[in-house]
């Protein structure tokens, strides 16, 4: 249900440390934006109550729902049951709630580019070949990377992972390449706007640190995490890239350490080349990738 969470998703070093004046929420470690328009309130309740779906939550009960908004039952209730006639939302046999494919059908609009799509997946698939290793397409959605498609790696070793999933960028090859891809305002505000959380001995928590990575990274043209998210496990990433050099997605590679290292150069080698060949393939249609997250990367 990947397009379902995605659609409901509407977002020089010493003196930005100083004049960085932006309001990041603590709560969910997102820029807050004030809206130019009032929001409706009932609209604002019933996003509100889908956001509260996830793939960790994939099921709530109505109880469940109010406890987390703050609102009374009853005006939860009476929005799930507009939601649920609307097609939105199903309601199980136990009694709880789930979404429904007619969000599905809606988030699939997101992705106008199924001939590009497919070019994507062979593309995963040809590096999957080449590598041996689970390969992943994401993009930047807020300050989180979102996972929007991914191929496994024939093993039985390989990394957990899920389309829909978002993880933190500082500690992971994807995270890193769509970080380093944004201009140099937008980049500095996420990495300094809020604490690095460390997730292994190896990860980068110091913002200067993770600066020179990054700046490495734009010079390289790829990134690798080695070992900052989980211990055991080695990603390599490049950027998907439009006509104008804009980096609009990235794409990796991720396995156990000791399968990765011993054949790094190689498969640094095999993704910036089937990446970046895709890039071209995909001329301007790679926009799509960054517009669909536009609106959470301001």
């Amino acid at each position: 249900m990947l397009c379902c969470f995605n659609l409901l998703n509407v977002i020089e070093i010493e003196s930005l440390k100083t004049s960085l004046n932006m309001d990041f929420s603590m709560t969910n470690n997102k820029k807050s934006i004030q809206p130019s328009v009032p929001p409706v309130q009932s609209a604002q309740r019933a996003l509100n109550i889908l956001k509260c779906f996830s793939i960790e939550n994939p099921e709530l009960g109505i109880t469940e729902i109010a406890n987390r908004l703050d609102l009374h039952k009853s005006t939860v209730h009476r929005i799930i049951a507009t939601l649920e006639a609307e097609g939105f939302l199903r309601q199980l046999n136990d009694g709880h709630y789930a979404l429904s494919w007619r969000l599905f059908e809606l988030g699939t609009a997101v992705f106008q580019w199924r001939g590009s799509r497919q070019m994507v997946l062979e593309t995963l698939e040809r590096i999957v070949e080449r590598t041996g290793e689970t390969a992943h397409l994401a993009v930047l959605d807020g300050n989180k990377v979102l996972y929007i498609e991914k191929v496994e790696s024939p093993h039985h070793l390989r990394m957990p992972s899920a389309v829909g999933k978002r993880i933190s960028p500082h500690c992971t090859a994807l995270g890193k390449v769509l970080l380093a891809g944004l201009d140099e305002a937008k980049m500095l505000s996420l990495i300094y706007g809020a604490p690095l959380e460390r997730l292994t001995p190896n990860t980068i928590t110091d913002p200067d640190l993770l600066r020179q990575e990054l700046l490495k990274v734009r010079s390289q043209g790829y990134a690798i995490d080695n070992e900052e998210i989980e211990v055991g496990l080695t990603c390599i990433a490049a950027p998907v890239v439009n006509p104008e050099g804009t980096t609009c997605g990235a794409i990796s590679i991720s396995g156990p350490s000791s399968r990765v290292n011993s054949h790094l150069a190689d498969h640094v080698a095999s993704i910036c080349e089937e990446v970046s060949s895709l890039s071209k393939r995909l001329g301007s249609q790679a926009t799509l990738l960054r517009e669909i997250c536009s609106e959470s990367t301001p």
